[in-house]
């Protein structure tokens, strides 16, 4: 059921909750609420949801509250990010062309150097921005890019097919969080393609690395993820964020099949991590950046799947200290790993129940199909015995139901 802006608003006034303490309380910006609430922008799925929990601490109900769906299976999402978003890129690119037509004309950077920033920055912008609204701003610009790399040869060429390999990927990730999986599959294999006609070895094993980890969330085959990540890792191997991404990404393959090499590739994958330059280990909001939270939680994945407990239990720690308050998508399925533990220890309504918590402490922003996805594992590892245990069946059905 459609919950337009205006539906919102009223719910919020009802409640007696100003914009910006809506703002605070569902961690949306006041600017996209606003704009919400005026009908500018789509009462998407995360926003209706986050408005609801808002509403319910304050003791209020929103109408058509069972309703509300997961982003990935909502109809008015896809509508928003297949329909009104397509809708605004002409006007946009036409807009982002006449900027970078003055840029040309008074900057002394060049083209690949100024797309080069820009794929930066949408890196930097990857974990804070609504994937709708990134994935806008990617599309409209990737236009534009086109027309680049187009009209150039030499040097330049290759430069901006590595700007596009990279921004190419970052759609991807972006269509893959609002659940579009086709989209995701189809602006990889775009990303691999611009990486390998770039011929910039960091790109390539960025772009692999990436495609290799987002493949269990939209429907590769684990065999499709080992081959990703084992392409480049003979040609580059280097202490830099690109080559500790790839080598995390080969160890998340082989354990997600039970390959006890897993284990191996970690240690590996320790190794090279402490070789980083401290920029790389300081960036930890970037895509770019390889801080040692993102390496505490690939040891929680591996170690997770291997059924190496102790030691999963341990980095699960670990990460969550690294963490804090920020990355709530990463805490989650590191809390969700955690609960795969319990069961795999025989803890089997613990575990069940840990889920559960994750689930509905997650906010509908950020439980994406990865969150989905590493929940269902959970409910994989319960032996047949406890599978109709009413914890079990009420986790199942929660899942089926997002």
């Amino acid at each position: 059921m459609f919950i337009s802006g205006q539906g919102l608003r009223a719910a919020r006034a009802k409640a007696g909750i100003s914009m910006r303490g809506m703002a605070r309380r569902t961690g949306i910006s006041y600017s996209h609420l606003s704009n919400v609430e005026r009908g500018d922008r789509t009462a998407t799925a995360p926003v209706v949801e986050a408005y609801r929990r808002a509403l319910a601490d304050k003791g209020h109900l929103l109408e058509a509250d069972r309703d509300v769906m997961h982003p990935g299976n909502t109809p008015e999402l896809r509508s928003d990010a297949d329909a009104g978003l397509l809708a605004a890129i002409p006007a946009l690119a036409a807009a982002e062309t006449v900027r970078a037509g003055l840029h040309e004309a008074v900057s002394r950077r060049s083209r690949a150097e100024w797309w080069q920033q820009a794929a930066t920055d949408y890196g930097a912008s990857h974990y804070l921005a609504p994937p709708a609204e990134l994935l806008r701003d990617l599309l409209a610009d990737a236009a534009v890019l086109e027309n680049h790399i187009s009209d150039s040869g030499g040097a330049e060429r290759r430069g901006l097919l590595r700007s596009a390999g990279y921004l190419a990927g970052i759609t991807a990730y972006a269509w893959s969080n609002l659940g579009v999986r086709r989209q995701a599959r189809r602006w990889w294999q775009t990303a691999l393609d611009a990486v390998d006609q770039s011929e910039d070895p960091p790109a390539q094993a960025w772009v692999r690395s990436w495609a290799a980890a987002n493949g269990p969330y939209i429907g590769r085959r684990p065999g499709e993820g080992l081959s990703l990540a084992r392409e480049r890792l003979g040609q580059h191997t280097a202490p830099d964020g690109a080559s500790c991404a790839l080598l995390s990404a080969l160890a998340h393959a082989q354990a997600d099949v039970g390959d006890p090499a897993a284990a191996t590739t970690v240690r590996r994958l320790v190794e090279l991590s402490e070789q980083i330059p401290s920029v790389v280990a300081d960036d930890r909001e970037s895509l770019f950046g390889w801080p040692e939270a993102r390496l505490r939680y690939a040891e929680s994945h591996v170690y997770t799947a291997l059924g190496d407990t102790a030691a999963a239990y341990a980095a699960q720690a670990h990460a969550l200290r690294l963490y804090g308050t920020e990355m709530p998508r990463d805490q989650a399925r590191i809390q969700l790993h955690r609960a795969r533990c319990l069961v795999i220890d025989g803890d089997i309504r613990e575990g069940v129940a840990c889920a559960t918590g994750v689930l509905d402490g997650t906010d509908a922003t950020v439980r994406f199909e990865s969150v989905n996805i590493t929940a269902k594992a959970v409910l994989a590892a319960v032996p047949p015995r406890a599978r109709k245990l009413a914890a079990v069946t009420a986790l199942h059905d929660r899942l089926v139901s997002t």
